[in-house]
């Protein structure tokens, strides 16, 4: 029950969080460019926005971020984003559409797009939302491009780690901070499950003890989709900690499963437990990589990509 209410609560925590970040908002109509408005905090744009992906390389990135304005979050269902590099005079490298996904209880939600970056280094990001009214309101959104992805990348094949599962255990509260877990996300190994030539969808996440308020919900919707896809895909959660019992009771005894550092999750600048989904082929790499909530029907998609491509490659 406590673990419940925790998992339930961390959705008030994003409420503080968030409405925190969206309070340095404000107008101006000086003309600033884009370097200046950097260096200077000018703050001319009236939406905040906050990243949720942080792990971001040269080549195509899935990128989400949330809007919210100082007194609510934004939900227009799709945001126009401009890719600017910082340098060269602020070129504008590409334009995209973001889509806005609704998460679990239709509070609130984060845009989704895919950009690609042709360089390291500082980057802004340029979102515009239409209002009813037509006008435009804007935020910017600083990001940082490096050579490499830290965690294992699309098209590879990240090392299979021996994952515990329910047979290794005589209570499932060995493998999962989760009020109610699960069964079947604990029945298989990642090498057995790769083993059955089907696809895996794999998340890796502490839902009662995450700091940021997505875990939870983000194994809930695994466990949704789990259901619909269970004669064509395998489905795993891994505890972000390797001995949840003791982390509840003392979180200075934490211990992360081997995964995580396997796949470098604690190699992310400021890593401590936040949530990721991988979807790996028949073969064992990676088709989609999801950092940070991602909602059923973004994880839909990566699944039914997977799926086509296994049957093309069946039937050629």
């Amino acid at each position: 029950m406590q673990n419940r209410l925790q998992e339930i609560g961390s959705w008030i925590v994003i409420i503080v969080f968030l409405v925190a970040n969206g309070c340095n908002s404000g107008t101006t109509t000086a003309p600033i460019t884009v370097s200046q408005d950097i260096l200077t905090h000018t703050p001319r744009y009236e939406l905040n926005g906050i990243l949720s992906t942080r792990d971001l390389r040269v080549g195509t990135n899935r990128i989400s971020f949330l809007l919210t304005t100082p007194n609510s979050f934004v939900m227009t269902p799709s945001a126009k984003v401009k890719s600017i590099f910082l340098g060269n005079n602020d070129t504008i490298h590409e334009s995209v559409t973001a889509r806005f996904f609704l998460w679990p209880l239709g509070s609130r939600g984060s845009y989704v797009t895919e950009m690609s970056f042709s360089k390291p280094g500082d980057w802004l990001l340029e979102v515009d939302v239409q209002q009813e009214n037509g006008s435009i309101k804007t935020a910017q959104i600083p990001l940082t491009i490096t050579e490499a992805s830290v965690t294992p990348d699309l098209d590879s094949k990240p090392p299979m780690v021996v994952n515990k599962t329910r047979r290794d255990v005589s209570d499932l509260t060995s493998l999962t901070t989760r009020s109610i877990p699960h069964p079947d996300l604990y029945k298989l190994t990642i090498r057995e499950a790769i083993n059955t030539e089907k696809p895996l969808l794999l998340v890796i996440a502490s839902p009662a003890l995450c700091t940021s308020p997505t875990c939870g919900p983000q194994v809930e919707t695994v466990e949704y989709l789990q259901s619909e896809y269970k004669s064509r895909a395998n489905f795993i959660h891994v505890e972000v900690y390797d001995n949840p019992n003791e982390v509840q009771e003392n979180l200075s005894q934490a211990r992360y499963a081997s995964i995580v550092d396997a796949w470098h999750l604690t190699k992310l600048k400021d890593y401590q437990n936040e949530s990721w989904v991988f979807i790996l082929d028949n073969r064992g790499h990676i088709t989609s990589k999801y950092e940070g909530y991602a909602t059923k029907k973004e994880l839909q998609e990566g699944l039914e990509k997977v799926l086509s491509q296994i049957h093309r490659n069946a039937n050629p």
